[in-house]
């Protein structure tokens, strides 16, 4: 029975969370309408407003001057360009007040300015006239109105009188405007503003109008008004009456409807030139649909799912209440031992729950913090960490490792004092539960002595800036001053290099380790940096420079200033590769020939203890025999033992003559010395020569070019897992050059990259792999050295390395035949 009454109670506590959310849907929906509702309110006033400042410029340009004719009118509203700016309006016109004596002197006039048909419509006698004289644009719609007597039509008189009596804007009701020369009617009103004799008072209602010469005034087509004013259109359908009475005789415009009824709708009223608008707003079936959402209906789902879940939670937890009853002896002992080692410990070791709730400390812990046993149930995180805020202190709690990492932070002790510690934390589960093990140590004395070395490393930094070598100083990355030195370093003038950006006076900057943006990060926090960096100069030259940068920051306020040295260190860097290069050539070939030398003798008398072996077996008639056969081959492999050390001992060799050799012999070579690695990395390799002739140069070095790009290939198919991979080396004859293409499909080189493939430090490998400078040493000394050309391309998968060596012996006359 209970358990039916708890279902029948879930089933109502559902419906009634599925009726609230579903009001509340509701509610934001109708919100959003109505925000249109008032952006569309807005606009339509804002509109108006315009239009009505556009007629007191027209009366302040009639006050202007004793007489406007047709033309300045007509010059004066073009200014104004009220299709682009005063869009919606039908045209601005002026009509003139007149007496029964004044309208034929006023007809006359009017036709001899170019209306020869002018005459003030309807006729008839009445006590007083209007007549319209001006109206710009002149279109065929305005042409229709020109004469027309308004004060002798009710609706427009009634608006007139108001303007005259009030000296202000007024607008008329609906009206059909006599520009309805066609079939598509259109709902109208005007709107007037008095014109009086300049000069006169118009304090009170008799001097006003005894002042009055006419109106200026300006007729609209409602359709074509709200147009213009229209704001999300999409979402909203308006209608708008002259009146609160919702009949046809007052409504002044309606949108198209499609017959849908709309389930939001809103009511706003506005007031202007002295009549009331009333605007109903509906929503369009577009807007109710992306409203409309099933979300009420899926929280009762998933509320009802969630009874069924937490009645068999219930269940479960009955049934483990049991076993954790028998766990808690358990608990209870390991917590007595746990307690015995808090009490022994020196540093401040605490327990906290992902919450950052104190579970556990030591007794060094509190008297570390000045708090005492009775304060840890209130004690949390937040009470001693002065360092990080809650939300960052909430992403350690729940993102710590199970690895202890130690860091820095600031504890504050109980009376406000806050100090240096350092803490070492890891996670730790208990019985499934996650809790945060730290253990605390004081470190004031050391953070004392680690100020004083950083205030005087900053000093020396800031007095070391004075040396001879570019200088720039640089504000958020800006060049605000340099020295002469920079001016030379970068090949342009000091006054071109102030103002600049630093990532602007070289097409790219390329670090060792890191970015130079890192780094100049790094020197904003006060943290100095030394690197080495390739640049390259945006001067015509374009040419590639290595430099030996300082960055150090300084300044004690949070501006982010800094001081750049830099010295242009490209002979000396290619100086010591080459001389490292050749000196671990030289210890590798004395190292090699000591090997050598050692190596053959055994090899020798091994080769002639097998000689004897195979003399003797031939002797007693065993040719052909199975042991005949291994004592071959071990010749063979002798022989090809010493071959092995003899090209490695070549290979290694101090001196670099010019040479003459032939490319096949060199690739087949460099092939054999690498042979291991491509066979353990299933790497195809093939050799196609086209057309060859014999080179002059340095040999041993183009042979360091070709194991360089080998290896290269070798490590992308490594990076990128190819599995099939495949060289190709093709030798070739132009007209000057020998080439040699090494082709491989590792998986190509993408554009950003390649365009910086020979600048020095920059490297597609990891950091930890591969220092950048490899490529950039190969070009030196097929470009520089040999007097050769080296390319790369990538297409797809594919990467070709293209080596040219000129063909003619310039280079040495000491040349020895290979």
């Amino acid at each position: 029975m209970i358990t039916f009454m708890g279902f029948v109670l879930s089933v109502v506590v559902v419906i009634a969370v599925w009726y609230t959310t579903d009001r509340f849907y509701y509610k934001r929906a109708q919100n959003l309408f109505e925000n249109y509702v008032n952006d569309s309110l807005d606009i339509t006033d804002a509109q108006i407003h315009k239009y009505e400042n556009a007629l007191r410029s027209g009366v302040g340009f009639m006050q202007g001057s004793d007489y406007v004719s047709r033309n300045e009118w007509h010059q004066f509203v073009e200014t104004l360009d009220i299709q682009k700016y005063y869009f919606g309006m039908q045209g601005i016109g002026y009509s003139i007040m007149l007496a029964p004596d004044q309208v034929a002197s006023t007809e006359k006039r009017m036709r001899d300015e170019g209306y020869p048909s002018f005459v003030l419509k309807p006729s008839g006698m009445r006590d007083i006239y209007s007549s319209i004289l001006y109206l710009e644009p002149m279109d065929k719609r305005n042409q229709a109105a020109i004469g027309y007597d308004m004060y002798s039509e009710p609706v427009r008189r009634e608006a007139m009188q108001r303007a005259i009596d009030t000296g202000s804007v007024s607008i008329s009701g609906k009206v059909k405007l006599v520009q309805e020369i066609d079939q598509a009617v259109q709902a109208g009103y005007l709107m007037y503003l008095p014109f009086y004799k300049t000069g006169e008072a118009i304090d009170t209602l008799t001097k006003r109008r005894h002042a009055l010469i006419g109106f200026v005034y300006s007729p609209f087509r409602m359709n074509d008004l709200m147009n213009t004013v229209k704001d999300h259109q999409e979402s909203i359908r308006i209608e708008i009456y002259d009146g609160p009475q919702r009949t046809n005789e007052n409504l002044l415009y309606r949108e198209a409807s499609i017959g849908y009824r709309s389930v939001h709708t809103s009511h706003r009223t506005i007031d202007i030139g002295g009549r009331t608008w009333y605007l109903y707003y509906y929503s369009t079936e577009k807007f109710d649909r992306s409203t409309n959402t099933f979300v009420p209906l899926l929280i009762a789902m998933i509320g009802l799912g969630l009874y069924f879940i937490l009645f068999y939670i219930i269940l479960e937890l009955l049934r483990s209440r049991r076993m954790l009853q028998q766990k808690s002896v358990e608990l209870e002992s390991r917590r007595s031992w746990f307690q015995g080692m808090l009490e022994s410990s020196v540093d401040g070791i605490h327990i906290l729950d992902l919450d950052g709730k104190l579970i556990e400390c030591s007794p060094s812990f509190l008297q570390m913090l000045g708090y005492d046993k009775h304060d840890v149930p209130e004690l949390s995180v937040y009470d001693w960490d002065a360092k990080s805020s809650y939300e960052e202190m909430q992403f350690r709690l729940h993102n710590v490792s199970t690895i202890p990492i130690t860091f820095e932070t600031l504890f504050r002790h109980r009376n406000g004092i806050v100090f240096d510690v350092e803490i070492t934390v890891c996670r730790i589960e208990l019985d499934g539960l996650r809790y945060v093990y730290a253990s605390a140590r004081v470190i004031v004395e050391r953070k004392i002595i680690e100020r004083v070395l950083r205030d005087s490393e900053e000093f020396y930094r800031t007095m070391f800036t004075s040396i001879n070598e570019a200088v720039c100083i640089l504000s958020d990355d800006i060049i605000i001053d340099c020295n002469d030195q920079a001016a030379v370093l970068f090949e342009t003038s000091k006054e071109y290099l102030v103002g600049k950006n630093i990532f602007n006076i070289a097409t790219n900057i390329e670090c060792r380790e890191n970015s130079f943006a890192f780094y100049l990060d790094e020197a904003y926090l006060r943290n100095s940096a030394n690197m080495e960096c390739s640049i390259t100069l945006t001067s015509e030259s374009n040419e590639v420079k290595i430099v030996e940068i300082i960055l150090s920051g300084f300044g004690h306020d949070d501006r982010n200033k800094l001081v750049m040295l830099a010295k242009d260190i490209t002979e000396r860097i290619e100086k010591d590769k080459l001389f490292k290069m050749q000196t671990r050539q030289a210890q590798m070939g004395e190292m090699i020939s000591m090997i050598a030398h050692q190596w053959r003798q055994p090899l020798a008398i091994i080769n002639a203890m097998t000689a004897q072996m195979r003399l003797r077996g031939l002797m007693n008639g065993d040719e052909g025999s199975p042991e005949q056969e291994n004592l071959q081959k071990i010749e063979q492999q002798c022989i090809h033992l010493s071959q092995t050390i003899t090209d490695y001992r070549d290979f290694f060799r101090p001196d670099k003559p010019n040479e003459m050799f032939s490319l096949s012999t060199l690739i087949k070579h460099a092939l054999d010395l690498i042979d291991h690695t491509l066979k353990n990395q299933g790497i195809e390799t093939e050799v196609i020569s086209l057309r060859e002739q014999r080179l002059v140069s340095y040999r041993n070095e183009v042979l360091q070019v070709l194991i360089a790009l080998l290896k290269n290939s070798i490590d992308a198919f490594e990076e990128n897992g190819i599995t099939h991979g495949k060289i190709t080396v093709t030798i070739d004859q132009e007209e000057n050059y020998s080439t040699v293409a090494i082709r491989d499909n590792a998986g190509g080189i993408i554009p950003e990259a390649i365009k910086k493939i020979f600048v020095p430090y920059f490297t597609t490998k990891n950091k930890e792999y591969g220092t950048g400078l490899g490529l950039y040493m190969s070009k030196v000394i097929i470009e520089e050295h040999c007097k050769g050309l080296l390319q790369v391309m990538s297409k797809g998968m594919e990467t070709t390395f293209s080596i040219k060596l000129p063909n003619s012996s310039y280079l040495n006359e000491d040349v020895k035949n290979v």
